[in-house]
């Protein structure tokens, strides 16, 4: 009778639940869950919650006004006719240049002169432009999108649709405007400014932090986990403001159909923009609460403030382009919304030419928000470059806190 092997001796195996990226997960979850608890009772963070989205409210209550009570057009050559010529655009690459060279070129198509005074006009009278189209209009733009001349034929698009090119204009200036400076630089540098301070300051002057020292955790992978249970809270928090904004601006924004599903490409790009500059904040100020105490909501502060003139110098274009405001989180949060506009709406110099040839308010309204392309024309690629910096600032935060953390005295 044949008997059975011998069993191998060897080290005993482990149980799965007994690994060590088991226990680093029950650590984590236990410290996360334990920060997630603890902010849920402060009256701070229901406080500092409740004041975003009443803010937020109230914003889009003037944005819906706004948008149901529309703009008038304006009868732009007094013939008492309003929007008599209203112009088809389209991108026109490479066509005719003239004196000035243009690099890029918009041209109105198709049977644009409603009113019919250009084509009431001699045949040899109707094509002034030269482009071999009677009763069109001609836009040149140089490489920089700046408008460099226009060609128009006689009496066509001389009163545009002004009231219908401003109420989009109005909402795409909305949507850039409130990511970049309510999502992304007013309740994402406060929320954690208030919140994530605190983290490891407020356990230390509380008495309580030798509680969490005390257990068998690094104290570097403590201030990951408090940074882990933060975004817990923060970020449903954004995605629930974002997902409201989105819902009201789709429904009542300009168009004729029920909701704007192409503008979901854009709140996306406000969310992920949002998640990586709170959490590069929350690594920052986390941070000054370590390094110094008693000084480190007065350093978060300066630091906002340093924030707030950064942003304010991307708004120009020299700046921009120097590299100036590059200098700053907010900068690369925004980059990640502009680049976004222009993946998803992509007709940048369409927009600014219609808004230069309507008015300074229409430029305004969108110059002040969508940018050209930072550092490289191409907006895919400023996109992955504003992530991975943003990753790395969280990164080199984290390590500077986690250092300063490991060398104090706890009392």
């Amino acid at each position: 009778m044949m008997q059975p092997p011998p069993a191998t001796v060897g080290p005993p195996k482990r149980n799965l639940s007994e690994t060590v990226w088991t226990k680093l997960d029950r650590k984590a979850t236990a410290i996360a869950e334990f920060t997630i608890r603890q902010y849920r009772k402060k009256r701070s963070t229901w406080t500092v919650g409740a004041v975003g989205a009443l803010v937020l409210v109230i914003v889009l209550l003037f944005y819906i006004d706004a948008m149901s009570t529309g703009i008038d057009s304006v009868d732009d050559d007094g013939d008492g006719l309003i929007d008599e010529d209203p112009s088809v655009w389209t991108l026109w690459e490479g066509g005719p240049t003239g004196p000035t060279q243009a690099d890029r070129t918009l041209k109105s198509v198709g049977d644009v002169d409603d009113d019919g005074d250009c084509w009431a006009r001699e045949s040899f009278d109707r094509d002034q432009n030269g482009d071999g189209i009677d009763c069109n209009v001609i836009y040149e733009y140089d490489r920089n999108g700046n408008l460099v001349n226009v060609r128009a034929d006689r009496f066509v698009d001389e009163d545009p649709n002004d009231g219908e090119f401003l109420e989009e204009a109005a909402h795409r200036s909305f949507l850039l405007g409130f990511g970049k400076f309510g999502f992304l630089f007013t309740l994402g540098i406060f929320v954690p400014l208030f919140l994530a301070t605190g983290l490891i300051r407020d356990e230390h002057e509380a008495g309580t932090l030798h509680y969490l020292v005390g257990k068998p955790i690094a104290r570097a992978e403590i201030l990951m986990y408090r940074l882990l249970g933060f975004i817990g809270l923060a970020w449903p928090y954004f995605l629930a403001l974002i997902f409201l904004t989105a819902l009201v601006t789709g429904f009542f924004g300009p168009g004729d159909s029920i909701y704007r599903f192409s503008d979901l490409g854009i709140w996306f790009g406000v969310l992920l923009a949002t998640f990586l500059t709170v959490l590069a904040y929350a690594a920052v100020f986390a941070s000054f609460g370590i390094i110094a105490p008693r000084f480190g909501v007065l350093l978060a502060l300066l630091f906002a403030v340093w924030e707030f003139f950064m942003m304010f110098l991307a708004m120009f274009e020299t700046t921009r382009q120097m590299g100036i405001a590059s200098l700053s989180i907010s900068f690369w949060g925004a980059e990640i919304i502009n680049a976004t506009g222009w993946l998803v709406w992509g007709d940048y110099a369409m927009m600014s030419g219609q808004a230069e040839s309507i008015g300074f308010f229409a430029e305004m309204a969108l110059w002040t928000v969508w940018y050209e392309p930072f550092p490289t024309s191409s907006a895919l690629v400023n996109l992955v470059i504003s992530m991975v910096v943003l990753l790395v600032i969280t990164a080199m935060f984290v390590l500077i806190g986690q250092s300063s953390f490991k060398k104090r005295e706890l009392n």
